[in-house]
Order: structure tokens, then C-alpha cells, then sequence
């Protein structure tokens, strides 16, 4: 017996106040009606965890599907963040460049902004100082107002000149610091941005862990009543097995004393009707103890043999109803008839049935054909009387 089944007749017991261990006809005297209707209790409260079972496991997906949509909204963060920080290095990377350019530049004309402001100062110094004195001095020291006029003029081309590298190296190193500065800007985004990131995975990562954990425990309660469900679904088919072989017991039994009833009553309306020799040889085996042909020792022969050719009609000996026609051991095909008072008569070693089971036959009427089937020597009929099934000596009852 599986282990379920056995708890189910177990639970089955306890519910009448029972145990295993009651004597069997303690056992036996539960009304079948009352076993049945707590057999089908108990697969309702089966059924009930089954469904219990089958929603606690659609919470269970339910909740899953809620744990995987939380992380992916969490990883899509991420994705946002990831496509900012590119954005982000892709500004970075363009004022680096940028300021790259402009330091390339800037040293480019290093040597020539040193010569400018070497010239520059001395030019300063010159011309702011004395450039009033020196314009003089040209006028005076030309041999004619047109030279006086040139050098005037080369005096002020000098100091345009200067004054326009000057303003070029002032818009140069301004340009470069404006660079730096937007270079340590957009490092600085980048920085914080990258910052951002790292932060939003960590949270990611913490979201992932926390939901690994979540995972593990629903895949542990979904296991868990998996294996409810599965046991529920299991017990409910045994206790309807349970069920249809205690209602296929019970029918056989009600058949069977059906059958008991009407043969009683129908055991009650045979007569008792004068006997006849069942077959047409003599009597050549008697009751009683004797050496047997075949098994070669001495057993108790339970009746006496008639001697018959095969095909010869073995007739009933009494009115009464057929309640055997089968093969039946060393018998052979046999049939037996029980009459009234508790008597019946059986008839051995047939070659063939001429009634069945149930058949209502009197006393002469042919039932069978001599044979030898089962432990025989030749063809005969082996005839015994039964009284309340034990055998007794045949020969008072015959004519």
C-alpha cells in the first residue's frame, strides 16, 4: 500500500474513534456507508488544499513578476545613466581636444609672444617715456620735412605694430584660460557623472542581490507547495480509487447477497421429491477409505462411483438448483446442486454441461455427460451427497 493511501485509511479510522490496532472485526463491523462518506470528506479537504495550493502559487508568480519588473526598471536607470555619462565623455573629450588645440597653439607662438614682449617692453619704456623727445629729435635731425615725416610715421607703425601683438597675446592667453576652464568644467561633469553611475549601479547591484534572495525564498515556498499541490492532486485520485473500490466492493457484496436471498427463497420452494440413480451403470467404488487408483494410498473416497460410457446423460438426483458447473480440480468438470434440507449433490469427471449456474432442475432431468476429466481411470461418475457441505454415504438416499 503507497504511503498516502495508508494515511488516508489511517485518517479514515481516527475520524470514527478508531486505530490500527482494533481486532479486524472491530474493523469489519464500520458501516461502509460511513467509511465512503469520510473517504469523500477527506477528498474534499484534499480538493480544498488543492486549491489553496494553486493560489498561493499564482501569488507566488504574481510576486516573481513583480521582483523582475522592479529590476528592470532598475537596469533601464542604469541604461539611462550609462547613455548620460557617454554624452557626457562625449563632451569632455570634445573640450579636451579643444584645449589641446588651444595649448598647441599657445606654444606654437611661445617664442614669438616672448620676442613680442621683450621688444614691447623695450619699446615701453622708449615710447612712453620718451617718445615725445624722440619725435622731436626726427624733426630736427631730417635733413627736410618729408625725412622728418618718415621716421614720424616708422616711429608709429612700430608702436601699432606692438600695440596689435599685445592685444594678440592678450586674446591668445584668454582663450586659453576661457579652454581650461571649460575643460575642467566638463571634467568636473564628467567626474559627477561618472560618480552618479557607479552609485546607481551599487544600487542596481544591491537591487540585484536583494532580489536573488527574494528569488531564492520564492522558489523555495514555490517548492514547497508544488509539492502541496502535487500530494493533494495524488491523495484526491487514491481516495477516488479508494472510493470506486469500496463502492465495486460494496455492489459485489449487495449482488452476492441479492443472489443469497433469491437462492434461499428459491432453496425454500424446492420439494422434497423421491431420489434417482444419477446414472445408468452400477455402483463399482464405495464410501469409505480405500486404496486410490491413481495417487496409490489409502484416502477417504467421499462417495461411490457409478460406471458409464462416455456420452452417457447424468441425471439429477433430486429436485434442487445447479450452484456449480465448472472445472474443479481433480474433479474434473464438475457440477453440484443443492436440494432442501441443507443437502446437496455433486456429480464429477462430466465430459460436458447440459445446465448452469441457477438452473432449477428436478429430480431425472439430465444435467450432464458421462466423462473422465481430472484424476480419472476411465469413464465413470463420481457421485457424492453433502449434508450442510460435509460428505456423507450416498447410498441411504438412493432408490
Amino acid at each position: 500500500m503507497r504511503p498516502s493511501l495508508k494515511k488516508l485509511k489511517v485518517s479514515i479510522l481516527l475520524a470514527f474513534g478508531a486505530s490500527l490496532l482494533l481486532p479486524a472485526s472491530a474493523l469489519v463491523a464500520q458501516d461502509d456507508n460511513e467509511v465512503i462518506e469520510e473517504a469523500k470528506e477527506q477528498r474534499e479537504l484534499k480538493r480544498q488544499e488543492q486549491l489553496a495550493a494553486e493560489a498561493e502559487i499564482a501569488l507566488l508568480e504574481a510576486e516573481d513578476l513583480e521582483v523582475v519588473a522592479a529590476l528592470e526598471a532598475a537596469t533601464s536607470l542604469v541604461n539611462l545613466q550609462e547613455a548620460k555619462a557617454q554624452a557626457a565623455e562625449q563632451r569632455l573629450q570634445a573640450a579636451l581636444d579643444t584645449k589641446i588645440q588651444a595649448q598647441e597653439d599657445f606654444l606654437a607662438i611661445a617664442s614669438q609672444i616672448e620676442e613680442i614682449e621683450q621688444r614691447a617692453l623695450t619699446y615701453a619704456v622708449e615710447s612712453y617715456i620718451g617718445m615725445s623727445d624722440r619725435r622731436t629729435e626726427a624733426w630736427f635731425e631730417a635733413e627736410d620735412a618729408t625725412i622728418a615725416a618718415h621716421k614720424i610715421a616708422l616711429l608709429d607703425l612700430i608702436s601699432s605694430n606692438t600695440n596689435d601683438i599685445l592685444d594678440q597675446l592678450k586674446l591668445i592667453q584668454e582663450e586659453r584660460s576661457y579652454l581650461l576652464t571649460k575643460a575642467a568644467v566638463a571634467q568636473e561633469e564628467a567626474d559627477a557623472i561618472r560618480e552618479e553611475l557607479e552609485q546607481v549601479r551599487l544600487e542596481l547591484d544591491a537591487q540585484k542581490a536583494a532580489r536573488e534572495e527574494i528569488k531564492e525564498e520564492l522558489d523555495v515556498r514555490r517548492a514547497h507547495w508544488d509539492s502541496v499541490l502535487a500530494t493533494a492532486v495524488e491523495e484526491q485520485q487514491e481516495i477516488t480509487d479508494f472510493i470506486a473500490a469500496e463502492e465495486e466492493r460494496i455492489a459485489r457484496e449487495l449482488e452476492e447477497a441479492r443472489r443469497r436471498a433469491e437462492l434461499e427463497a428459491r432453496l425454500g420452494q424446492i420439494t422434497e421429491a423421491g431420489w434417482v440413480l444419477p446414472s445408468p451403470g452400477t455402483i463399482t467404488s464405495w464410501f469409505g477409505p480405500r486404496l486410490h487408483p491413481i495417487l496409490g494410498y489409502v484416502r477417504m473416497h467421499n462417495g461411490v462411483d457409478f460406471n458409464c460410457w462416455t456420452g452417457d446423460p447424468i441425471r439429477a438426483a433430486t429436485d434442487g438448483i445447479v450452484i456449480t458447473a465448472e472445472y474443479y480440480g481433480g474433479y474434473g468438470y464438475t457440477i453440484i446442486i443443492q436440494h432442501a434440507n441443507s443437502i446437496s449433490t455433486l456429480y464429477a469427471h462430466l465430459s460436458g454441461f447440459n445446465s448452469q449456474v441457477n438452473d432449477y432442475v428436478v429430480a431425472g432431468e439430465q444435467i450432464g455427460v458421462c466423462g473422465t476429466t481430472g484424476l480419472s481411470t476411465g469413464p465413470h461418475l463420481h457421485f457424492e451427497v453433502r449434508q450442510s457441505g460435509v460428505p456423507v454415504n450416498p447410498v441411504p438416499y438412493l432408490p
